[in-house]
């Protein structure tokens, strides 16, 4: 069985599956801030899951190198067994918390990372210039939970190393987010992305994530376009799909 919380209501998530507790790209308290406060500083419309909450974690997991994934000021605060990261994210954890201690999670083509009963693999979008947004694939024998908080579609080799896994969740976005091209583009590609995922891994169930519509100040919320996807009407239109507005716990 897999349990399923959401943390706050952007893309912080609480994963109970094989008997261990995983926290993914946990931003928990503060504000998150992309270089200079000036230049982009966001805060939660919707108060977190309180740390206090959450006790003793066996892993907690980054999936991004970005403030409003890799939060450094949340994580010096948890209590948990072990940290991963994909690479450029456990670099700047590094860097901002003194004596961290880190595992890298590999790309996929080079294997998986075993931690206690689950493996970890990285998947990296067919680009090489920021900004980079990775996948995860969380493997419990022939089962993978999916984690595209950006969007993503693999390639023939990623399908490839997934073949003969079934994917039991897939937690992606739905929103559309755009800044302009030279800050990075397209963010959040939306619902059609989505789709077109979804129609790749052919998943159990379906998860939304990163669509919160944050309160922010400096020059990126000034410049940013964005549209949220319903998602009540996305699931009658995919019964896959879990609309998910609150924090209860799903078990799938």
């Amino acid at each position: 069985m897999i349990e399923v919380q959401r943390l706050n209501m952007d893309s912080s998530w609480l994963l109970r599956w094989a008997g261990t507790s995983i926290v993914i790209d946990p931003w928990l308290v503060g504000s998150e801030v992309d270089g200079f406060r000036w230049f982009n500083e966001q805060w939660h419309t919707t108060e977190p899951v309180p740390l206090s909450e959450l006790g003793r974690l066996d892993m907690v997991l980054v999936s991004q190198p970005y403030s409003d994934h890799c939060h450094a000021e949340t994580i010096r605060q948890m209590d948990y067994g072990q940290l991963v990261a994909v690479p450029p994210a456990g670099k700047r954890l590094k860097r901002e918390i003194a004596g961290l201690a880190t595992q890298d999670i590999p790309e996929i083509s080079r294997g998986w990372l075993t931690v206690g009963p689950l493996q970890l693999a990285d998947l990296l979008p067919d680009r090489w210039i920021d900004p980079i947004y990775h996948a995860i694939a969380i493997r419990h024998g022939g089962e993978v939970i999916l984690y595209a908080p950006h969007g993503f579609e693999l390639s023939g080799v990623q399908l490839r190393a997934l073949e003969g896994l079934r994917v039991r969740l897939l937690m992606t976005t739905y929103s559309w987010f755009r800044i302009p091209a030279v800050l990075g583009g397209l963010v959040n590609p939306g619902v059609k992305a989505a789709e077109a995922l979804a129609a790749q891994v052919q998943p159990d169930r379906i998860v939304n994530t990163h669509d919160e519509q944050k309160r922010g100040q400096g020059f990126i919320p000034r410049v940013a376009r964005a549209v949220y996807a319903d998602m009540a009407e996305q699931s009658r239109i995919d019964s896959r799909v879990i609309d998910l507005p609150d924090y209860r716990v799903v078990q799938l």
